[in-house]
């Protein structure tokens, strides 16, 4: 680090996957790490790791879809630490299922937690990082923030919408100093399939959407063993908080990188073709 104060930054969804390499990375390169899960019991292993290495890493436990019990956290750690240098919102699950077959409540609560709890903690670290001058946003996206496939719907919508709140604010806050950038992983080794829930009605015997469904898993299974380390995820969030003008979008992965290519230069319906052959015919 070039300056003699450790700069904090603050990530949520530290307990695994992303979210953990990302905060064990960024103390390895001298950060003060404030890691949060919605519960210290799912921190252990973050912790045991950070202090076997002798880092700088300090587990929080956060709801982040409770405003007061955030608004409370946010007070404590800045009266702690002082304005943050940097926010990662990393924290989110996906909902899986034909959009027809999902509740409105189901898919307002995808919202609560990969988009609005986001906001949330923006609107609660911008004040200090205005009054700094100084500061970055990093918003963990998904490939599905820019390409959405079959079944992901109320997924990529929400990051969609998280893109679309973090292209705005990048160019209001840009004048006081702040940078907001989004990061796009593809495939990596997380907990993401695990955590991920499917809709209550999701797969309903005799849906018209049942043989599709069985083709997607199918070859999802396939594409899942191109999964990578998601330290290659970490790596691009250091490099973000490192630059003074870093680039808005940042896609990591190959197929990622491939996946938005294609949907800009390959002509609308040839480019649906190739990816309804990939899902779900």
């Amino acid at each position: 680090m070039s300056t003699a104060r450790a700069k904090t930054v603050l990530i949520t969804g530290a307990s695994s996957g992303i979210g953990k390499a990302t905060a064990l990375h960024l103390a390895e390169k001298g950060y003060t790490v404030l890691g949060t899960s919605r519960s210290m019991e799912r921190l252990t292993d973050l912790q045991a790791q950070a202090e076997s290495s002798g880092l700088r890493v300090k587990p929080l436990e956060l709801d982040i879809n409770d405003d007061q019990a955030t608004a409370d956290a946010l007070n404590r750690i800045l009266d702690e630490f002082g304005p943050l240098d940097a926010l990662v919102n990393n924290a989110g699950y996906g909902l899986w299922g034909p959009v027809e077959n999902l509740t409105i409540q189901e898919v307002r609560d995808q919202f609560e937690t990969n988009f609005f709890a986001a906001l949330r903690l923006i609107k609660l670290v911008v004040p200090g990082m205005v009054e700094m001058q100084s500061g970055t946003i990093v918003n963990i996206s998904s490939v599905e923030g820019r390409l959405a496939t079959p079944f992901n719907g109320a997924y990529a919508a929400s990051k969609f919408a998280l893109e679309g709140l973090s292209e705005a604010m990048r160019i209001e806050l840009w004048p006081f100093g702040v940078r907001v950038a989004v990061v796009q992983p593809g495939l990596f080794r997380t907990q993401f399939q695990q955590n991920q829930i499917v809709g209550e009605a999701a797969d309903t015997e005799g849906s018209i959407y049942t043989p599709y469904l069985a083709t997607y898993r199918s070859k999802h299974s396939r594409y899942e063993r191109l999964a990578t380390d998601p330290i290659a995820v970490a790596k691009v969030v250091h490099k973000v908080l490192r630059s003074r003008r870093p680039a808005f979008r940042h896609p990591v992965g190959l197929e990622a990188r491939l996946g938005m290519i294609g949907a800009r230069l390959i002509p609308e319906r040839i480019f649906q073709f190739f990816l309804t052959r990939s899902t779900i015919r």
